[in-house]
């Protein structure tokens, strides 16, 4: 390690602390006070360009799934009645793994490491992204494409959003907006790609293109160098005299030791965190729709127009708000769950609109302001999950959210491919999938308000 990083990952003593609450540890003396700072640059806009293209990695994946899915739905299930509904289910499957397993790999961080869980998911893409290229059936895709992959993803996904909260305090806001732009500047790139390697290659071998990107979410995990570890970590007296209650308890009632051993069940007793994980579930019923079935709706009802550009549109609009709204959530002054209520309800109502338009030119439009609430969405999900729980608890936190995400996420593109198959329509589809989030928004007014202190989290 160089000087500068010594300098910057240096755990300031205070001897003071030494006398008053002396703890030994191998040699040492643990401080309650002693914290170690995070440096706000350095080898932390390292781990910030990383974790950028480990986010768009996944995420271009995922959100360019429509893409797939026609490639798919002509490759595997031409004849089938029910194709639409039956091929949803592939991309469904592979972004509520994502968000369901995303709970298990919080805890891996916590447990064996940031690191080694990034470098595990990076593996798991790959082989499963790898089968995919080899399946002959479709079903089979929802075990190669859909689990594994989406394991791999989950493994990956949520470690690059926990590191940054070790490296980053006071630019937390704009660097989440930094680190989610990758999903945006990923998904541009592959809108263009995927159709011309669909064309030049055929499915197999774009898939095994998919696996060359996954492998390399390995290297981008060897970079995350974790700053707070449970050897670094302060715990107070009443935390420890707490611990010891709680050890007691569990040699009485085993079926709570897994509990309080590995899951932070106190997030669960933090009512803004309660509130904000069902709001957040109920808007998210129909948030992937329009990713997964706006290509087909535009083959349908303007043949002639390529679809692939709503998508893009979506990702630029939903990049240059990430960037913007994270650099807004740094000031003081903006509330954070307004904000991200506020792009829930206006997303409701754009989806909503998406039948009533009867041009080409309209849903671009529609599509431009899906993607400003999007990108508002998805970068204040860590700085609000630090406002609400406090940083110790943020891994959990939004590993608990992003698995409560997986089942809204997973069943709403099977149904809006359900309805199509039935009523040979999305329009349907389209206005039921408007009305989730417009729900999500007013439960969000029950949150307690909370005023962050710095960019980056509320202490608690």
């Amino acid at each position: 390690m160089s000087a500068v990083d010594k300098t910057l990952l240096s755990v300031p003593t205070q001897q003071a602390s030494d006398v008053a609450n002396g703890t030994k540890r191998s040699g040492t003396v643990l401080k309650e006070s002693q914290h170690p700072l995070q440096p706000d640059g350095g080898w932390g806009w390292v781990v910030c360009l990383t974790s950028m293209a480990c986010n768009g990695t996944v995420f271009g994946i995922i959100n360019t799934f429509g893409t797939l899915y026609v490639a798919m739905r002509e490759h595997y299930a031409k004849d089938d009645p029910n194709v639409s509904f039956k091929t949803s289910w592939v991309g469904s499957v592979n972004t509520g793994i994502t968000f369901l397993m995303c709970m298990i790999s919080s805890i891996l961080s916590d447990r064996i490491g940031i690191r080694l869980t990034g470098i595990i998911g990076g593996v798991l893409a790959c082989i499963g992204l790898l089968a995919s290229a080899f399946v002959e059936e479709l079903m089979l895709l929802y075990l190669t494409y859909g689990i594994i992959t989406g394991i791999g993803f989950a493994c990956s996904y949520a470690p690059s959003l926990v590191i940054l909260g070790h490296y980053f305090k006071r630019h937390m806001g704009l660097v989440n907006g930094l680190v989610t732009f990758g999903s945006s500047v990923f998904t541009i790139a592959l809108v263009f790609a995927l159709p011309v390697l669909l064309d030049a290659i055929d499915l197999k071998y774009t898939l095994l293109f998919l696996a060359g990107m996954a492998v390399l979410l390995i290297p981008y995990s060897c970079t995350w160098k974790p700053i707070f570890t449970k050897d670094n970590l302060a715990v107070s007296q009443a935390a420890m005299s707490t611990m010891s209650i709680e050890m007691l308890q569990s040699q009485c009632h085993e079926c709570c030791k897994f509990t309080r051993t590995f899951l932070n069940v106190k997030i669960w007793r933090n009512r803004g965190y309660v509130v904000w994980a069902v709001s957040c579930g109920v808007s998210l019923f129909g948030y992937f729709v329009p990713f997964v079935h706006i290509i087909k709706y535009v083959n349908d009802a303007f043949p002639g127009n390529n679809g692939s550009i709503l998508i893009m549109c979506i990702a630029i609009t939903s990049g240059v708000a990430r960037v913007a709204c994270g650099k807004l959530a740094d000031f003081k002054c903006v509330n954070r769950v307004r904000l991200q209520q506020a792009a829930f309800a206006i997303m409701g109502v754009v989806t909503l609109c998406i039948p009533f338009s009867d041009s080409f030119g309209g849903l671009i439009a529609i599509c431009l302001i899906i993607g400003v609430c999007d990108g508002i969405f998805i970068c204040l999900l860590g700085p609000i999950a630090f406002d609400l729980v406090g940083e110790r608890s943020a891994s959990q936190a939004l590993g608990f959210l992003l698995g409560i995400f997986s089942i809204p996420m997973t069943v709403g593109p099977p149904f809006a491919g359900l309805l199509y198959d039935h009523l040979g329509s999305y329009n349907i589809a389209f206005h039921i999938a408007g009305c989730p989030p417009i729900i999500g928004a007013l439960i969000m007014f029950f949150i307690p308000r909370t005023k962050p202190t710095n960019g980056s989290c509320t202490p608690i």
